[in-house]
């Protein structure tokens, strides 16, 4: 009996926010918060609206529901519950300037390994594999235009920036930072549920924990986000994106579309080096060291955590096998 009043005690105990705080425990409530996401889309979409999941119009209401649930909400409590800043600091409105510039490499890798990891995909006979959340449209105004930019850019990026680069960065103390980008990147991938972008995904990920380390606060990535939605839009006739619901085999593919990715591909890594240095700069000019006053232990980024081995618990575990679960039911074409 005592032996599993001790189980039944470490297990209650793995639910209650860890003190010290890690890294993993919050992607257990973000794993929760999707599934509970999911679950009520799956209710809202059975016949209660009019309109399909993949109109502009649907897409909203499940990027709604989907950042509210998985992302913000535990953000936010989370956040309260350890008393953690997770939105960081204001570091100056150069760094966030140069954290927008910086969307148009994203951009162009983003594009880039996206169009050749579909064709090559396709070309050694695999299907198209939509992700989960996608939406198509015939035709853009000024104000679908505006809709999209907030449901595929500023609303994610908000969400996302928000969990990962707040609640989950807060679990790497200043000794383990490069950890973070390390696990960082996997869990954005791991949540954007999106096969064939799974790659460009994880170097967008690296690339924002750079800009989050560099800024200090989540609003860099954000712009950073936006800037390489609108750098989309801008040059959008010189590199653009393949449409996957515009095709089935390798042969819709145009074969034009090399001469623009491959080039983009090393126009974006010289871009990225350039912003990564001179974000470097901003940052060790705003840095407390150079004005004789070093940030206090207890307002440090990460000053609440400790081991990386502590995010390997329970929580972690429950958290990764919801998510695989997703993926599983994602890879047989289960949708909303």
């Amino acid at each position: 009996m005592d032996f599993l009043k001790s189980v039944g005690n470490h297990i209650v105990n793995a639910f209650r926010f860890p003190k010290p705080y890690n890294w993993g425990y919050p992607v257990f409530f973000g794993s929760v918060g999707m599934g509970l996401a999911l679950l009520l889309l799956k209710l809202m979409f059975s016949g209660a609206f009019e309109f399909s999941s993949t109109s502009l119009i649907g897409c909203a209401v499940i990027v709604i529901v989907i950042v509210m649930f998985a992302f913000v909400a535990p953000s936010v409590l989370l956040a309260e519950k350890g008393r953690l800043c997770i939105t960081g600091r204001f570091t100056g409105v150069g760094a966030l300037i140069l954290s927008f510039l910086s969307g148009a490499p994203v951009f162009l890798l983003k594009s880039s390994i996206h169009n050749v990891t579909a064709a090559l995909w396709l070309k050694f006979g695999g299907s198209v594999v939509f992700p989960a959340v996608f939406y198509h449209v015939e035709g853009v105004s000024g104000q679908t235009l505006a809709l999209e930019i907030l449901i595929d850019t500023v609303i994610p990026a908000f969400g996302f920036s928000l969990f990962f680069l707040g609640a989950v960065w807060q679990g790497f103390s200043e000794n383990n930072r490069k950890w973070a980008y390390f696990f960082i990147p996997i869990f954005f991938a791991a949540f954007s549920f999106d096969f064939l972008d799974i790659f460009a995904v994880l170097i967008i990920g690296w690339w924002l924990c750079i800009v989050r380390n560099h800024t200090e606060n989540i609003y860099g990535p954000i712009l950073t986000l936006l800037g390489a939605r609108i750098t989309g839009i801008l040059i959008e006739n010189v590199v653009y994106e393949v449409d996957l619901t515009t095709i089935r085999v390798y042969s819709d593919i145009p074969s034009t579309f090399y001469f623009a990715s491959i080039p983009a591909i090393v126009v974006a890594v010289i871009l990225m080096a350039f912003f990564r240095k001179t974000l470097g700069e901003f940052h060790f000019a705003y840095s407390a060291d150079i004005y004789g006053d070093p940030k206090k232990i207890e307002a440090a980024e990460g000053a609440r955590s400790e081991s990386v081995l502590s995010g390997f618990n329970l929580t972690f575990v429950l958290g990764i096998l919801i998510l695989a679960a997703f993926w599983i039911l994602l890879w047989k074409g289960v949708r909303l």
